[in-house]
């Protein structure tokens, strides 16, 4: 990426219309967006931006100009990207999911875990609702590991704290997760 590479993070009590807003006023700029990734956490709008400025002084006027749209309540972050020592993780992509009774620690003994195994997370969601905990995460693991002991301690460590914890690998997830509906043809 270049110099005229920018990362926006915007924060905010969630309301209609701020996706609209902020690419309205991106697009005033002449802001190309490369990637965006968004989402409403406890009714808080949350979103990141990859985007390229055709005038990168302009940077600063940009991010007054986002925050006086999005109002008082907003935090707006517009800064260079810079180029960011690479995740040393290389292998293939699975799904981590671990569902059952919220109890300390464990989000961070799985996360530990992966880490040490040479896995590296590239998105993940947590949500506790009464008591009961949802994660869903994607990882890379290493192709070097031995997957079905990794799979094992998972397990082990989601047991011991009331967990269910599966990890499949990304083309397995979709495959039996993914809801299409089918046509079969009277013509066949």
């Amino acid at each position: 990426m270049n110099d005229q590479t920018h990362i926006l993070t915007v924060l905010t009590p969630d309301h209609r219309g701020i996706i609209a807003a902020i690419t309205r006023v991106l697009g005033a700029h002449d802001a190309h967006l490369l990637e965006l990734s968004q989402t409403v956490v406890r009714d808080y709008f949350t979103i990141i931006v990859v985007l390229t400025l055709a005038q990168p002084d302009g940077a600063a006027v940009l991010n007054s100009e986002l925050a006086a749209r999005l109002g008082p309540d907003a935090t707006v972050t517009l800064v260079p990207y810079r180029d960011a020592p690479a995740a040393p993780t290389h292998g293939e992509r699975y799904i981590l999911t671990a569902t059952g009774s919220d109890s300390p620690g464990i989000l961070p003994t799985l996360s530990e875990m992966v880490a040490n195994r040479g896995g590296n997370f590239t998105d993940l969601s947590t949500r506790v609702v009464d008591g009961e905990i949802s994660i869903i995460a994607e990882i890379q693991v290493p192709g070097d590991i031995r997957l079905d002991q990794f799979q094992i301690d998972l397990q082990h460590a989601g047991s011991e704290a009331g967990l269910r914890v599966r990890l499949q690998h990304n083309r397995l997830f979709v495959a039996t997760n993914e809801v299409a509906f089918r046509r079969i043809s009277n013509d066949s």
